[in-house]
């Protein structure tokens, strides 16, 4: 086996240290804002459309920075790409700390920028360093996502009213916002140690190969044209749009049902750690293609009857959320693996990841933003859920789609 392929050399152990570190990041800065709206609704006078806003703008930023990632990797080093986008979100972290509206907006923008280089060009660092290990490193870095989501989501309460309780101020979410962005300096940290020794942009290795190892130019066809990337970037699309609207809004739904604020942020911390479990069980049966599309309908049906679930039974919410973190994950990591899988080459997974991400996370901003403006219309979180659950059903259908043979 080449030392390309073999994963425990210095090299490669240092390349996976920057990988799994970024990933840390590529989630809890996001999801760490939601527990803390209601405090910073009540601080800065915002309404449901305002923080609809700032809840989709990361979304926006996603899609948009992936298209732009992706072209990016044909000029420069993908590592320093992926290094100014960890500079993009603790810069965004820092910003987001400070006083006003007007901080969180450029503040979520800069995470959201960030977040998507890494969203983008992580399947195509699996390609080029890993091609035997995609589904299995995919997991892992889908792990770290979950635990930092984890993490971050459920520590930022105590850490605002621990604030306030030492030094009587009326309110620490400033605070807890910027303690959470200690921990973007790990993968900063981590890419000096692979500077001198990852390969240069352009190499051998960066370009597509016939079996007797002779480069050949990428293929001429666009993506867009391809019928197996739209089926991929819709079975993504509903995975995130699903995703970020529960995100956002589920602390929300659960102080609704009468949840303390500390309750209802903890219980999306579980959501985000039930993330972790497929990755933990996902990768013995992922290469085979008989399993693949049980794996889909397991992972779009308990997210359908999740939700469904929360509008019957709320006050069984800790349950449904690790139904839903756990299925919504697998997903996410079903619908990642098929990027870099279904690629022939890793500047057509960056234009894949690029293409799936920009549809995905356009159709998922639409979501926190149209669901917090319907909430302040009706009032009530429990018709909103019956849509949602609508929503989980189209996901189901095209998930069975997407994985039947040709995969």
């Amino acid at each position: 086996m080449s030392a390309q392929t073999r994963i425990f050399t210095a090299n490669n152990l240092a390349l996976l240290a920057f990988i799994l570190l970024l990933a840390l990041n590529l989630r809890g800065p996001v999801t760490s804002f939601s527990p803390l709206i209601p405090e910073i609704a009540a601080n800065l006078s915002l309404n449901g459309s305002q923080l609809g806003l700032i809840t989709t703008i990361p979304l926006v930023c996603f899609a948009l920075f992936a298209l732009l990632t992706s072209k990016l990797v044909r000029h420069f080093d993908v590592y320093r790409i992926l290094l100014v986008g960890t500079g993009l979100i603790l810069l965004g972290m820092l910003c987001r700390a400070a006083n006003g509206y007007s901080t969180l907006v450029v503040g979520v923008t800069l995470i959201g920028a960030g977040i998507a280089v890494g969203n983008t060009l992580l399947p195509s660092v699996l390609k080029r360093h890993f091609p035997l290990h995609i589904p299995s490193l995919t997991a892992l870095y889908v792990l770290m996502m979950s635990i930092g989501g984890f993490v971050i989501a459920s520590s930022s309460v105590p850490l605002s009213l621990w604030y306030v309780e030492s030094n009587y101020a009326e309110s620490g979410w400033r605070f807890a916002l910027l303690c959470q962005a200690s921990i973007v300096l790990l993968p900063v940290l981590a890419y000096f140690f692979i500077k001198q020794n990852k390969p240069t942009k352009h190499t051998q290795s960066d370009a597509p190969h016939h079996s007797d190892n002779k480069p050949v130019p990428p293929s001429k066809t666009s993506i867009w044209r391809s019928t197996t990337a739209w089926q991929v970037s819709g079975f993504l699309a509903l995975n995130s749009f699903l995703n970020y609207v529960m995100v956002a809004w589920f602390p929300s739904i659960l102080i609704e049902s009468h949840f303390s604020q500390t309750t209802a942020g903890l219980n999306l911390g579980y959501m985000q750690l039930a993330g972790a479990l497929p990755s933990l069980l996902l990768t013995p049966f992922i290469n085979r293609k008989s399993v693949f599309p049980l794996l889909c309908l397991l992972a779009t049906s308990t997210s359908t009857l999740s939700i469904f679930a929360l509008f019957l039974l709320p006050k069984l919410a800790v349950i449904w959320a690790i139904t839903f973190g756990f299925s919504s994950s697998l997903g996410f990591i079903l619908g990642l693996s098929l990027v870099a899988i279904k690629s022939k080459d890793i500047l057509e997974a960056a234009e894949l990841s690029g293409m799936a991400q920009l549809l995905g996370y356009s159709l998922a901003a639409i979501g926190p933003v149209t669901f917090g403006a319907l909430h302040d219309q009706v009032g009530t979180w429990h018709p909103l859920l019956l849509i949602l659950g609508l929503v989980a059903v189209m996901w189901s259908m095209i998930g069975w789609k997407v994985s039947r043979p040709n995969f």
